[in-house]
């Protein structure tokens, strides 16, 4: 493949037009939607009127169409010496080059205007700066296609050229599938998000609403068969209430993730992952082995239930890009979360591994400042005879202790001498894991509590985040501190 049609200086399609002009509007509202919204409410505007917020509005308005007008006939882009060339501004020209070996990823994305005109949005990813994302608005899909398809192939010769031996990026588009959501899984998997914390609100209500009446002057406790028919009305009310609450979150959480997730497709390529999901905004995002730091997975109790699992791909990123490039995989079969693990770390030994409790502090610390806590309380709501609320302190105490014992007897770790293991949980399960050689540092971290009493919390930082092993013992903390610490430092595989 060659690039004469990229040697040229050439602007994007003419959607990326109505693109930029949309994005920078939507700045524009983000910015001032305040001054806008004081001045719906105490009326100082007519929207076609003479006043000083209209004239605004209309003045911005204009500037930012011309100000995107003139930044789409100022854009252009083109090949030339391996890399990617971008020259853009308006009053202030900038001339960006990209190496085709600093480039990681290009993903595409598909908005609702990207799919109404048939083009699509470029990310690309590099390495090495504050900002590792140059977006381009939007190409026709098959120069965008190309565009990728030749820049990761010229990235792959030049790697395998200066290292042979190198995972270098290989362009393939016979991808293998190993995972995709069908209409009743995606239905499973939105009616599987956590719903339990709107039950503790409706749960809070009900309290709040008996007490209220309580003050109100009448007399629960004593309540008559005058009262009787009244009481069972409001009981009525508020059951049908949360009843609706609950459908209406059930509603708004099946409604995200089929917009999120339709029709997601998991794809395996030679040294990656391809993940392809989105209704309205369709999203083509590639995760490369070398940029996977941590592997994670965990489901609620719904999700127990059905066997599904949350799998969550950490990378290599920017602290600003860190959420961004997460990516998650809802709905996975444990069979599916080992394929991958088997794809990324095939050499993990996770089975001979042995796991150790943490701490018992772990569970006993939080119960002592949490029993603290209720018996104030309790005590101030018994001396005010606020038994309702007394009610719920000690539900809510009862609910609390259940949870801190479930999650104590299901926080487990493990190292051996490849990688970390790390299980834990409250009703669902929760595990993550990392190799030795994607370890950026370590650390020991004593409260002044743990160092009473020889504890500690072992901190491992990758390139894509922090995870934390608590209350172990300081002994056992700076054996694996200085285990580690070795390991990373022989370890002669890249970390990316």
């Amino acid at each position: 493949m060659n690039d004469d049609q990229f040697q040229q200086p050439q602007r994007q399609s003419q959607a990326a037009l109505i693109l930029i002009i949309y994005t920078r509007f939507k700045n524009f509202i983000s910015r001032f939607w305040y001054i806008i919204v004081i001045g719906l409410i105490t009326g100082k505007t007519n929207w076609g009127g003479d006043d000083p917020l209209t004239l605004f509005v209309l003045f911005m308005t204009g500037l930012t169409a011309i100000v995107g007008i003139i930044s789409y006939f100022r854009y252009f882009y083109w090949i030339e010496d391996k890399q990617l060339v971008i020259r853009s501004g308006i009053f202030k020209k900038t001339l960006t080059q990209i190496p085709f070996d600093r480039i990681q990823t290009i993903d595409f994305e598909q908005n609702l205007i990207h799919q109404a005109f048939s083009v699509i949005g470029l990310k690309i990813d590099t390495a090495g700066t504050n900002n590792t994302e140059t977006k381009m608005h939007a190409l026709t899909k098959e120069k965008a296609e190309k565009l990728r398809t030749f820049i990761l192939s010229q990235k792959q010769a030049l790697e395998t050229t200066t290292n042979p031996t190198e995972n270098s990026i290989v362009v393939n588009e016979q991808s293998e599938e190993i995972y995709s959501i069908d209409f009743p899984r995606l239905l499973k998997i939105g009616l599987t998000e956590n719903h339990i914390r709107s039950g503790f609100f409706i749960l809070f209500g009900l309290f709040w609403f008996v007490d209220n009446i309580r003050e109100a002057g009448v007399d629960v406790e004593g309540i008559g068969s005058q009262y009787y028919d009244q009481v069972l009305n409001s009981i009525f009310i508020i059951i049908t209430i949360a009843i609706f609450f609950v459908l209406i979150s059930m509603f708004i959480s099946v409604g995200r993730v089929f917009l999120k997730y339709f029709d997601l497709k998991f794809y395996r390529s030679y040294n990656g992952f391809k993940i392809i999901s989105g209704l309205f905004n369709r999203k083509e995002v590639a995760a490369l082995d070398s940029k996977i730091q941590l592997l994670e997975w965990k489901q609620n109790l719904i999700q127990k239930s059905l066997g599904f699992h949350n799998l969550i791909l950490k990378q290599a990123s920017s602290a600003e890009l860190g959420r961004k490039k997460s990516i998650l995989i809802p709905g996975v079969y444990r069979e599916d979360i080992e394929d991958v693990k088997d794809y990324l770390f095939p050499e993990r030994g996770e089975e001979d591994t042995p796991m150790f409790k943490l701490n018992k502090w772990s569970l006993w610390r939080p119960l002592m400042y949490i029993s603290f806590l209720a018996s104030i309380l309790s005590a101030f709501f018994v001396y005010t005879s606020s038994y309702y609320n007394l009610a719920f302190i000690l539900l809510a105490f009862i609910i609390i202790v259940v949870r801190s014992f479930k999650k104590y007897k299901k926080a487990y770790y493990g190292v051996n001498n490849k990688a970390i293991f790390v299980r834990g949980g409250v009703f669902g399960h929760s595990k993550w894991m990392t190799m030795h050689h994607k370890i950026q540092s370590i650390e020991i971290n004593q409260s002044p509590f743990q160092y009473r009493r020889n504890l500690a919390s072992l901190q491992v930082h990758t390139a894509s985040g922090s995870k934390v092993i608590p209350y172990i013992e300081l002994d056992k903390a700076e054996y694996l501190y200085d285990y580690l610490t070795y390991e990373v430092e022989r370890s002669d595989e890249e970390w990316m």
